[in-house]
């Protein structure tokens, strides 16, 4: 029994190796989710991209959702990154026919190198956080301190102190969940995009 055990150990450790993304990576993006250090920083992720299985994808507003996962193997879902590239042939985009499989789906590098959707690249891009001033949102504000004037309120919308509850109630998960109550959430937007050796 312990020596089928090591064994399996020892070989889900070389697949790992074989198969796996670049542990540098694997550091900057726990880094990513847990401080505000690189807010506005140029970054590069060893990765590989995808975009969502069995599902419809959308060009909208000129560019596509994808996925940048450690490992070919994985899904979109265990991507550590979600970002957009603009879609066409040119650099650092994605291209694919109106009706296509995963196998004609083409990503250009910065050099209009054209790569398949399971290569490991390397994806420069800049960390812009989006949800770094939440605090500020847990502060109840008068809507209308000017008692002429009557704003209607929208149906469906929340008050100032509903999302200031919301707020609250959201660092208070987080805090739960991780120990601490900032939110890391973050865009990335790629400026460049080349084959990973």
């Amino acid at each position: 029994m312990k020596k089928l055990l090591l064994f399996t150990l020892i070989l889900s450790a070389m697949m790992m190796t074989a198969c796996g993304g670049d542990s540098a990576t694997e550091k900057l993006v726990k880094k990513l989710n847990s401080s505000y250090d690189y807010d506005g920083k140029e970054v590069e992720l060893v990765c590989y991209p995808t975009i969502a299985e069995h599902s419809i994808t959308l060009v909208g507003n000129g560019t596509v959702p994808i996925y940048l996962r450690n490992s070919k193997w994985q899904t979109s879902q265990h991507a550590f990154i979600t970002t957009k590239l603009n879609f066409g042939k040119e650099p650092n985009c994605i291209w694919m026919p109106e009706k296509y499989t995963l196998g004609d789906i083409e990503i250009f590098d910065s050099e209009e190198n054209s790569h398949g959707i399971n290569t490991k690249l390397k994806v420069k891009g800049i960390v812009r956080y989006t949800g770094k001033d939440w605090e500020k949102y847990t502060i109840v504000k008068e809507e209308n301190e000017n008692p002429k004037i009557k704003m209607p309120k929208i149906v469906g919308s929340k008050s100032a102190a509903e999302r200031a509850e919301e707020a609250k109630q959201k660092a208070e998960e987080r805090r739960k969940k991780t120990g601490d109550p900032n939110d890391y959430s973050f865009i990335f937007i790629v400026s460049e995009i080349s084959a990973a050796k």
